[in-house]
This record gives C-alpha cells, sequence and structure tokens, in this order.
C-alpha cells in the first residue's frame, strides 16, 4: 500500500487539501483510500496528514489505462469556461 503525507504550516489549510484529495480519490474506481491519520509539525505548529492508498489491480482485459484526477482549488479565481455538471451516483 502507498502513502501521501500532505504537510502545511496552516492546520486548516492541510486538513481542507487532504480532503479535497480523499474526496478525488475516493470517487476514482481505481483506488481504495485506507487509514486516514494525523499528525502535529512541531517546528511551525503546522499539520501532516497520512492517507494510505489502495491500487487495485485492473482486470486483464482492460490493461494499463491511465487516469487523470482534477483538484479544483479554492484559494484561485475559477476560471470561466463552462463545463457541464456530472450526474451524482
Amino acid at each position: 500500500m502507498s502513502s501521501l503525507r500532505i504537510m502545511d504550516s496552516d492546520p486548516g489549510k492541510a486538513r481542507r487539501t487532504a480532503a479535497a484529495v480523499q474526496r478525488a480519490l475516493e470517487a476514482s474506481p481505481e483506488v481504495v483510500v485506507g487509514n486516514v491519520s494525523e499528525s502535529p509539525n512541531h517546528r511551525d505548529g503546522g499539520l501532516r496528514v497520512f492517507m494510505e492508498v489502495l491500487l487495485l489491480e485492473a482486470p486483464a482485459a482492460r490493461g494499463n489505462v491511465d487516469q487523470e484526477v482534477t483538484v479544483e482549488r479554492t484559494d484561485r479565481p475559477r476560471r470561466r469556461a463552462s463545463r457541464r455538471e456530472l450526474p451524482r451516483g
């Protein structure tokens, strides 16, 4: 199992970033998010968020297929391009 570490000197920003990454990963049928834990960063009062990520083996018929994941940021202005909303499900 692989692991991700998200660090920031602002604990709130680290939590928001980790939550966005976790939502993006959970939306993918190719990975499973495992244990998510937090650890204080003693140097600057920040926070480290660790999450385990398990890559599911693709069926042999599918072969190797790359997947692109996009996470929208709230700290930057949104682009003006209109996009259709995906159906919930």
